[in-house]
């Protein structure tokens, strides 16, 4: 091969390496572009004055939430809440925790990887589907983003899961520690469980401050886009209120 065709060669593949915030499949960048704009005017409406945010993503991985997994529900999913951390990350980047009876990390989501995520990341380990327990991913969220990685830009947890938990006790008295700091817990129940545990979390005494919101979403395939954002993003311009007039920094 020549110089001068070597260096075509490689001028060609320039030109096709994409931007590191750019998605390469069109569709879904169409999606999850009009699902931006969608949080952007939830945001003005909810009078939410701190545009940037740690934002993480909680998902659980117990038995009953198997299938979801497999049927594509959970990388729709995926892709329906990417475009928040999109629009508050400073990085456009997502971190990711499942949990079960334990929990682990997985690779931020961004740009790059979310098509596809699920069954390329999460699945692809053929890792066991356990129990429910919320207190290890709570007390591993606490200790990172409080002790390890602190920042006074706020951390909104996206919590989700289709049960109840074995581990209530412990739950608590880790929401009620995290209360002192700029963590913002929103718990989403999906299926058809009653949550008398998370709504009671929703209002769980002797916290510094309110520092959780729950919501119930039974049907995820019901829900439209705008209503959906609507929901994940109530109360955290509350909070983000209540932390700057008890001293906890949100910036």
């Amino acid at each position: 091969m020549s110089l001068s065709d070597l260096f075509k060669k490689k001028t060609t593949s320039e030109k096709q390496k994409l931007p590191e915030n750019t998605i390469s499949n069109t569709q879904l960048a169409k999606k999850i572009s009009l699902r931006k704009k969608l949080i952007i005017d939830e945001v003005k409406k909810q009078n939410i004055s701190v545009n940037t945010a740690r934002v993480v993503f909680v998902l659980d991985h117990s038995g009953s939430m198997r299938t979801m997994y497999k049927d594509g529900t959970v990388q729709d999913l995926l892709e329906r809440i990417f475009p928040i951390a999109m629009h508050f990350d400073d990085n456009a980047e997502m971190e990711f925790y499942w949990f079960d009876s334990v929990y682990k990390e997985l690779d931020p989501v961004n740009c790059k990887n979310i098509e596809g995520y699920v069954q390329n990341v999460i699945l692809s380990k053929n890792d066991h589907f356990g129990g429910t327990n919320y207190a290890p991913i709570m007390t591993e969220i606490l200790n990172r983003y409080v002790r390890r990685e602190p920042s006074n830009i706020p951390t909104f947890v996206i919590f989700i899961t289709d049960g109840n938990n074995a581990d209530k006790k412990a739950t608590k008295d880790v929401l009620t520690e995290a209360s002192k700091y700029n963590i913002f817990w929103k718990y989403v129940g999906i299926g058809d469980e009653k949550f008398e545990f998370l709504a009671k979390l929703d209002e769980l005494k002797g916290r510094f401050i309110d520092n959780a919101n729950f919501i119930n979403v039974s049907d995820l395939g019901a829900i439209d886009d705008k209503s959906l954002y609507k929901l994940l993003l109530d109360e955290y311009g509350d909070w983000l209120e209540l932390c700057r007039n008890n001293g906890i920094p949100t910036t």
